[in-house]
């Protein structure tokens, strides 16, 4: 049985020294809430994993299943029919992988008053945003299944590296798509948006200097289009492609050659399609995409300018295009 593995092995000693310094310390109501909520996480894996392999096949009655039929049946559905084809413990896990999130979060909030484990606060926030990244990227592999558009190789590597994902919730199989999404989106916080022709071109130079040599392959490779580049514009400057089209063409007009941040909200009349962000939350890279991928979806349903899927699932249908990156 491949069962749900709660812990990595980093994750795990972590939560060893934290348990062994709460005890030194006679910290008892923290360290009996760490061993509780550990339990249930441990029980609520222990209960998951009871449910048959995703990956193993499966017989019953003359009928059977397995990873391939699986994948060949995820990627045939439509994407409003997907969700009650998943298996239990796809499902199951689903809700197992916010616990988890919501554990971790516990101890950071122990440790980040008065620092028991000693400058760990941010190795912390580290360990939540992996979590916090497989958690959408089983998203980004559901919205590349459900495109018709993205070639049936891609979606099946996808549909495979969900698989993959749910059966042991501890890894998702595209190394580079984590680490790599964590430099932009911390270099976008240390590199302020120059809201100068709206094009992001200075910005994506300054990125592209501190970033892995994947990033500079998945700029520069022929298939590169438009709509990537958009993708990443909003990405970069926080803004809509609406919203950078109507001030591109305000300035434009005034004849003004950049803004000041402070001067965008009034120049859109006060309402932003998306909120401000903090970095140190990593949350928020979620909710990021969250909005960013809604956009997308109401251009592509009402054929209008601008990117039709996120930035993260034009980068993660490049990765899924390249067999070596893949941990199949």
């Amino acid at each position: 049985m491949n069962a749900i593995v709660v812990f990595s092995e980093r994750e795990f000693e972590l939560v060893r020294r934290m348990r062994h310094i709460l005890h030194d310390k006679g910290r008892r109501h923290e360290l009996e809430a760490i061993a509780n909520n550990e339990k249930a996480l441990s029980d609520l894996a222990a209960a998951i994993s009871m449910y048959p392999s995703i990956l193993d096949t499966q017989s019953l009655r003359g009928a059977s299943r397995s990873v391939g039929s699986l994948v060949e049946d995820l990627c045939a559905k439509d994407a409003i029919d997907v969700k009650l084809h998943i298996p239990t413990k796809a499902i199951l896990g689903q809700g197992f992988a916010m616990a988890k999130i919501n554990f971790l979060f516990m101890l950071y909030y122990l440790n980040r008053d008065d620092d028991p484990l000693g400058g760990t606060s941010g190795d912390l926030l580290e360990m939540i945003r992996g979590n916090v990244f497989a958690v959408m990227a089983e998203e980004v592999f559901m919205a590349i299944i459900s495109d018709r558009r993205v070639s049936d190789y891609i979606r099946g590597n996808a549909a495979f590296m969900m698989a993959k994902l749910w059966e042991r919730r501890i890894d998702f199989g595209v190394r580079e798509f984590s680490p790599l999404l964590t430099e932009i989106w911390e270099a976008r916080f240390r590199q302020l948006p120059s809201f100068g022709t709206m094009m992001g071109v200075s910005e994506l130079i300054r990125l592209s200097r501190d970033s892995s040599p994947i990033w500079t392959e998945f700029l520069t490779r022929n298939e590169f289009d438009g709509d990537e580049m958009d993708s990443i514009r909003e990405f970069l400057f926080g803004l809509s492609f609406e919203e950078m089209e109507i001030l591109a063409s305000k300035m434009e007009k005034e004849e003004k050659i950049s803004l000041a941040a402070d001067d965008i909200p009034e120049m859109l009349g006060g309402d932003m399609a998306y909120p401000a962000y903090t970095p140190e939350d990593p949350r928020e890279f979620y909710r990021s995409f969250k909005y960013r991928r809604r956009s997308a979806l109401l251009r592509a349903g009402e054929v209008k300018r601008g990117p039709k899927k996120t930035l993260e699932e034009y980068l993660m249908c490049y990765l899924l295009s390249r067999a070596e990156w893949l941990t199949l």
